[in-house]
């Protein structure tokens, strides 16, 4: 289907301050929440043959290592301790009311949400600077994000679905650190996923998959080039899926969203083109499940069209880009534009 510029429905003025003040907010209360929770879980005194020794935990699972006597250097510590730990959880629940309010009024503006079943997934991943970084959201859930960054609804394409898709990227163009990126050892997908919900298991089946009890599918999907996944991430993503690499390339989208309870996560997904292309090149794979495909053919249209109208100055349709196109996406991307009497330019012209 052909979408003209009219079949997008503009946000208002008001609902992009709205928007703006609620990514404001977040990044503050993230801010808050990451300096909160690298500080020791306790520090305490305890006494032993009647001199005090000021003890530390790090995590709620330390037995707690003693720091030395009790000293004026060590009261000072303990102090300062004391105090930073009271201003952060002030300033957090201060941030926490604001984030209610706003998101409040995201939600009465009618604005794209995301479920909280994703969100706290989401949220969890920024909290240990995993999103971004290692992880992307691919899928239907993508497309919120293009939503709220062109700043118009779209005639179709962002249908809620019951699993939810991340795509490896770290040591890849798409991650804010770059290829130069080297997986060290530390918190994994899985090991967040585990510490929000414990009945989550890899299914041995589909070993990219993991499935709580309720029957909740989160899948890890790495494109070939990123193979092997480091050794801390027990998901062990298929390595044919040429596809996924074209989710890596240009410039992914960063946005904040509300959540239908009225909270707020972070969406970081791929360049809008490529995930159009990617879709269009899905509707017509041959292995494809056929009652995918028809969503798989109006998504593509929608977004290339919501890019063609609505991102033009930051991700162009123009000749560098259909330069760097690979063979495969080329025919669906000539039909797009055949359809649309659509010629990329030569912003160097």
């Amino acid at each position: 289907m052909v979408y003209s510029k009219q079949d997008f429905s503009e946000y208002s003025a008001e609902s992009q301050r709205v928007r703006a003040n609620l990514e404001q907010t977040y990044a503050a209360w993230v801010d808050v929440r990451r300096e909160a929770d690298a500080m020791p879980v306790s520090m305490y005194w305890s006494s032993k043959d009647g001199v005090d020794y000021l003890s530390v935990k790090n995590t709620s699972q330390d037995n707690g290592r003693s720091l030395g006597r009790r000293s004026p250097q060590l009261e000072a510590q303990y102090q300062s301790h004391v105090g930073t730990k009271a201003r952060l959880k002030e300033r957090i629940h201060a941030l926490d009311a604001q984030l209610t309010e706003r998101a409040g009024l995201y939600r009465r503006l009618r604005l794209p949400s995301i479920p909280d079943r994703q969100a706290e997934i989401l949220r969890k991943l920024d909290l240990e600077g995993l999103l971004g970084i290692d992880l992307m959201v691919v899928g239907t859930n993508a497309f919120i994000a293009y939503e709220l960054a062109a700043g118009a609804r779209f005639p179709t394409g962002n249908e809620e679905t019951e699993d939810f898709d991340m795509a490896w990227c770290r040591g890849t163009k798409a991650s804010l650190l770059g290829q130069a990126a080297s997986a060290k050892g530390g918190k994994s997908l899985f090991s967040v996923l585990k510490g929000l919900d414990s009945s989550y298991q890899i299914n041995p089946r589909k070993p990219y998959q993991a499935v709580n009890k309720a029957g909740y599918e989160v899948e890890l999907l790495a494109a070939p080039s990123t193979h092997p996944l480091p050794k801390f991430e027990p998901f062990e993503p298929m390595v044919t899926l040429i596809e996924q690499e074209w989710l890596l390339q240009g410039m992914p989208l960063s946005v904040v969203v509300a959540t239908v309870r009225g909270r707020a996560c972070p969406l970081y997904v791929p360049d809008p083109r490529w995930m159009a292309l990617h879709k269009l090149w899905l509707a017509r794979k041959p292995e494809r499940d056929p009652a995918k495909r028809p969503k798989d053919q109006r998504q593509g249209e929608v977004l290339l069209d919501a890019t063609r109208f609505f991102f033009n100055d930051s991700h162009p349709l123009n000749i560098d880009f259909v330069l760097s196109m690979p063979e495969e996406l080329q025919p669906h991307f000539n039909a797009w534009c055949e359809s649309r009497h659509f010629v990329p330019q030569d912003t160097a012209a």
